[in-house]
């Protein structure tokens, strides 16, 4: 069983994954790698002694390169059908988690380059602001702060009905999140389908 496995609860399930954006992520190494490679091979041609030490060069951004494959790998940002949840850490695994049907507010800021490049910093606050949970540089926000929207509206309709789903009322808000934009046409159909198939 992995760490994330445990820290579901029963009958939790994972709605939507999503990472760390790559270009931020990896604009440096991979620019530093290539630099360096073209370095050493300048090097090599001008200074034919030193072709052994010039080849020396590229391996510490290429280490970097390596040391940041892994680090992004082991973060991972999750929609369920009870929270928002954040994981990191190699070794040592921290993770950060708001309860859906606590959630006030979600912010999203995206400069151009995010925008043209698909990734943002979203931003959720609860109503214990130390429970808030924020993802920097996350890919796909639009599409995350979504499918929280969708969980979160889920996730009261189920405490309103006090445990008891209550597909009629979870439709009509969805329905006016489609009206709002904030959901999609095929988002609301997929939506309707599982809350329906949930009471067969």
């Amino acid at each position: 069983m992995s760490y994330l496995d445990r820290l579901l609860i029963p009958d939790e399930k994972i709605v939507h994954r999503a990472r760390r954006s790559v270009f931020p992520t990896f604009a440096g190494p991979v620019l530093a790698s290539v630099a360096a490679v073209a370095a050493a091979a300048l090097l090599a041609l001008l200074v034919p002694g030193a072709a052994l030490v010039a080849w020396v060069l590229p391996l510490l951004p290429l280490g970097w390169l390596a040391v940041r494959w892994v680090w992004w790998t082991n973060k991972a940002y999750l929609v369920t059908t009870h929270r928002v949840l954040k994981l990191e850490g190699v070794f040592a695994k921290s993770h950060a988690d708001a309860s859906l049907d606590k959630i006030n507010d979600m912010s999203l800021v995206q400069g151009l380059l995010g925008r043209l490049l698909g990734y943002g910093d979203l931003a959720i606050s609860t109503a214990n602001e130390e429970a808030g949970v924020t993802y920097h540089l996350l890919a796909g926000p639009v599409e995350f702060k979504r499918q929280a929207l969708v969980c979160r509206e889920q996730a009261r309709a189920r405490e309103e009905g006090g445990g008891a789903a209550d597909p009629v009322g979870q439709i009509e808000r969805l329905a006016a999140l489609r009206e709002k934009g904030v959901v999609t046409e095929e988002e609301f159909r997929a939506a309707k389908v599982r809350l329906l198939d949930d009471l067969g």
